[in-house]
């Protein structure tokens, strides 16, 4: 008898819990759930089987920043006691294989050069999301940031039009079971960071919104400095560390390479006989040197002069 691939939490997301042929009334339930519904309650008729890993595509949306971090151990796990458990694989509708979960065995499968074993099911995009993303909620600890690519990926890939964003937005909350409010501020923290920034910290494991938020605000305020800052992180030091390291930098008050028009950077200003210079702070010694001494040329140049 195959392994049941899913758990009690998918059958959740889709819905309430799974009801019984004479109970489950169609009318309430929306085709994408009573899809998926009807995929959960068909799932032991599907047997695993060998797959040559070279033939199963990743999909579009990524729940890991780097799936293949920390890839060694499951490597040497497989090597020692074989694949214990099977990835999901759907069929697409151009025939293609595609994974569902399980991105880190099927990746671990192809570097040992074996073939990997896998549960090959009928599911729509809305429905292999859901499961992705309920599955990986059970199986792994995914970070904050993680969670909110994951959010960013689907609306990117399934809300392409003013009408089909509500559902990917609903989708989104049911695969993460989250709140319906929190998908639009992980959406908006997830791209507001540049993803060369998000790459640089890493998951940042144990690190919550509060964190990520800050730097999201930051980020707003000056992207080309923020785009900066990824390249001064130290990659010796853990994720969370990592991502206080990216706040202080972009709290202080280091300029950005940005080009600055030179009016910008001195503005003088006069109120009767009262001049006033405001300066960039790296400008002010020698803007002062260059004052006096045309305070002092002028002088002379007056003493100099016709009585």
């Amino acid at each position: 008898m195959a392994r049941k691939v899913f758990g009690d939490s998918l059958k959740n997301a889709m819905g309430k819990t799974p009801p019984s042929d004479e109970d489950l009334d169609v009318k309430r339930t929306s085709p994408t759930v009573a899809r998926a519904q009807a995929s959960v309650l068909e799932e032991d008729k599907h047997a695993t089987r060998l797959i040559d890993p070279a033939a199963i595509r990743m999909s579009a949306v990524m729940d890991r920043i780097d799936p293949s971090d920390g890839l060694d151990e499951l490597v040497s796990s497989i090597r020692e006691h074989g694949q214990k458990v099977p990835v999901l694989v759907r069929r697409t509708q151009d025939g293609a294989l595609e994974i569902v979960y399980g991105r880190r065995r099927l990746l671990a499968c192809r570097q040992l050069g074996q073939k990997v074993r896998a549960t090959v099911m009928e599911m729509t995009d809305e429905e292999a999301l859901i499961a992705q993303g309920v599955e990986n909620n059970a199986r792994q600890d995914p970070s904050f940031i993680e969670r909110a690519l994951f959010v960013t990926g689907i609306i990117r890939e399934l809300g392409k039009t003013d009408e089909t964003r509500k559902n990917a937005q609903t989708i989104a909350y049911r695969a993460l079971q989250i709140d319906e409010s929190l998908v639009s501020r992980m959406n908006r923290i997830a791209t507001g960071i540049p993803m060369e920034l998000i790459q640089a910290i890493g998951p940042a494991h144990g690190v919550g919104r509060r964190v990520w938020e800050k730097l999201f605000r930051l980020c707003e305020k000056d992207v080309v400095r923020a785009r900066e800052v990824a390249s001064e992180i130290p990659r010796n030091i853990p994720g969370p560390n990592r991502l206080e390291t990216a706040v202080t930098l972009l709290t202080t008050t280091k300029p950005s390479t940005q080009e600055t028009h030179p009016s910008e950077r001195v503005k003088i200003g006069r109120k009767g006989n009262r001049i006033t210079i405001d300066v960039d702070a790296d400008l002010a010694p020698r803007v002062e040197e260059a004052v006096r001494k045309l305070v002092t040329e002028l002088l002379d140049r007056g003493q100099d002069g016709p009585k």
